[in-house]
């Protein structure tokens, strides 16, 4: 029997999901310099990330395969624990990024160890406590009614992926919006500074800096909140295309691609992380980087002269 593409597809993507999150933990975990409040965030999107790639197809082969007798309600409860968590943990992410950039000042009194611990903890424990209810739930009835459908499917689209989707897109804009902002200022007070001072001054202050929206914070947000606002955007449209809704017609492949755009996301951000968010790039060239010390001299200049902007670009 040949496989279906779906499986070949998925497996896949549970292959990629899987190097690429458990590097994330891994390098974050090992290395203490990356064991910042950002990176607390970071860590817990891929766990849950880690979780929504690997929850799927090898539970589903193990179930249908070796089995034959699983409960898959318990599977897909599995399943939808880590979508759920990592839905609250790419929010809590993007939000602590936003009090970084929007209030940097009073970044260190805001987002302190206890308040990141409690955001951490209450992105892990709202799911937690949805998926023990659920539980409950089909305990005590062992049918659902078809009202009863609607209403939880109605209310897990809203909490899940419309919600979440609208406070990402209005959150982003207002990062683009003072990233814009502080380009303008930081290219005016440039200029002001090249006109004042003196030549051999001005020479220095040529070299780039990258602030605003050349932001490596900035591009990373705008980054994971695009490929977020994919990927979800697809599964809101499917959902309405299925029961209990069926608003419009899609072809049964479709929507199983569309599904796997979920895991797709996952499989992404931690791409995403290694290429825009700068600590974890530097780190993770420091590990491959084979008979090169990555304590060199100018790295470490390097290092000091961007200590300063460590907090709002980190």
């Amino acid at each position: 029997m040949a496989l279906h593409w779906f499986w070949v597809v998925g497996w896949f993507i549970t292959l990629f999901g899987f190097l690429g999150n458990t590097w994330i933990i891994f390098i974050i975990v090992k290395r203490r310099r990356l064991q910042t409040t950002a990176n607390w965030f970071v860590l817990s999107l891929a766990i849950a990330d880690l979780g929504v790639t690997c929850g799927y197809f090898p539970a589903s082969f193990v179930c249908n395969i070796l089995v034959h007798s699983c409960n898959n309600s318990i599977r897909f409860n599995f399943y939808s624990f880590f979508i759920e968590a990592s839905t609250f943990s790419m929010i809590a992410m993007i939000v602590e990024r936003y009090i970084a950039i929007v209030y940097s000042l009073r970044y260190v009194y805001v987002m302190t160890t206890a308040k990141t611990i409690t955001i951490i903890v209450a992105s892990w424990g709202v799911p937690s406590v949805l998926i023990f209810a659920r539980w409950a739930y089909e305990l005590y009835y062992n049918e659902i009614s078809a009202q009863a459908e609607f209403v939880i499917i109605t209310m897990y689209t809203l909490l899940f992926e419309i919600v979440p989707t609208i406070i990402l897109i209005v959150t982003t804009s207002h990062i683009l919006f003072i990233a814009r902002r502080v380009s303008k200022q930081m290219s005016v007070l440039l200029t002001q500074v090249r006109f004042n001072v003196a030549a051999n001054s001005a020479r220095i202050l040529n070299a780039p800096v990258k602030i605003g929206l050349k932001s490596s914070t900035v591009k990373l947000v705008v980054a994971v909140v695009a490929i977020f606002v994919v990927c979800y955007g697809t599964e809101i449209y499917v959902t309405f295309c299925q029961a209990p809704y069926n608003l419009c017609a899609v072809p049964d492949d479709v929507q199983i691609f569309f599904s796997l755009l979920i895991m797709v996301n996952s499989v992404l951000n931690p791409i995403v992380y290694a290429f825009l968010k700068q600590d974890i790039k530097n780190e993770t060239r420091a590990v491959f980087r084979f008979g090169k010390d990555s304590r060199s001299h100018s790295g470490s200049l390097r290092t000091a002269r961007s200590g300063f902007y460590s907090v709002i670009t980190s």
